[in-house]
């Protein structure tokens, strides 16, 4: 009854979010495609809303996706020795349309490390995603990338809206989405820290984080080094 439960609200968030999402984007579209004249200022503003909310469905999508593969036991990796800058790289175009609020320090000289660059980019874009999306206002955020104690470490440092003590064990749940409103408004379907935990795990890694509520959020995520 408790999977049947779930599969049954996974099956009904999954189809608000996408409509949701589409909606959006068929608005913004029927707006321009009525208009008797297009205006350049709004039609960028309107295109560039259109592309926030694509890659927003792109990365839900994906998410869905990768969940799915988890599940079935079919998440192939494909490891290589790879630099901390190559990992950072990816993500950080990924995030391409956001970027501007994001702060990248990667120190020089870091050990390679044994891992899939796709998937810890994947992890990197699934926790900068959250940063974004749960610091209201002036968003700040800051990725780091250092060694320490034989580990690569990759840290997302934002000044959101923070995590209360008694939910930090919770957010790598599958579904899990801390209660506020900012979180519930922002949408999503809580798989993305699931994701990164598995991610991490499969590279004998660990993900934590520390956070205050109203001041913001920092994860870590530490990756044996080759030399290690």
């Amino acid at each position: 009854m408790r999977l049947a439960n779930l599969k049954s609200d996974l099956v009904a968030t999954v189809s608000h979010e996408l409509k949701t999402l589409l909606a959006s984007i068929r608005l913004l579209l029927d707006t321009l495609l009525q208009a008797d004249e297009l205006e350049p200022k709004r039609t960028r503003e309107y295109l560039e809303l259109m592309d926030r909310e694509n890659t927003r469905l792109t990365q839900m999508i994906e998410n869905f996706l990768a969940f799915s593969r988890l599940e079935r036991n079919r998440y192939n990796f494909r490891f290589d020795q790879v630099s901390a800058s190559e990992v950072v790289d990816r993500a950080v175009e990924a995030f391409a349309e956001r970027a501007a609020c994001i702060t990248v320090d990667v120190a020089s000289d870091l050990p390679p490390i044994h891992a899939d660059p796709g998937a810890l980019s994947t992890v990197l874009l699934n926790v900068l995603d959250n940063a974004y999306k749960y610091t209201p206002d002036e968003k700040r955020i800051d990725l780091r990338a250092f060694q320490n104690n034989g580990n690569v470490c990759f840290e997302v440092k934002d000044n959101g809206i923070g995590v209360p003590k008694s939910e930090a064990s919770k957010v790598f749940r599958d579904f899990y989405q801390v209660d506020s409103r900012l979180a519930r408004s922002q949408g999503g379907c809580g798989l993305g820290l699931s994701i990164v935990k598995f991610i991490v795990k499969a590279h004998k890694g660990t993900v934590s984080l520390d956070s205050r509520v109203g001041e913001g959020t920092t994860f870590k995520v530490a990756v044996p080094c080759v030399n290690s």
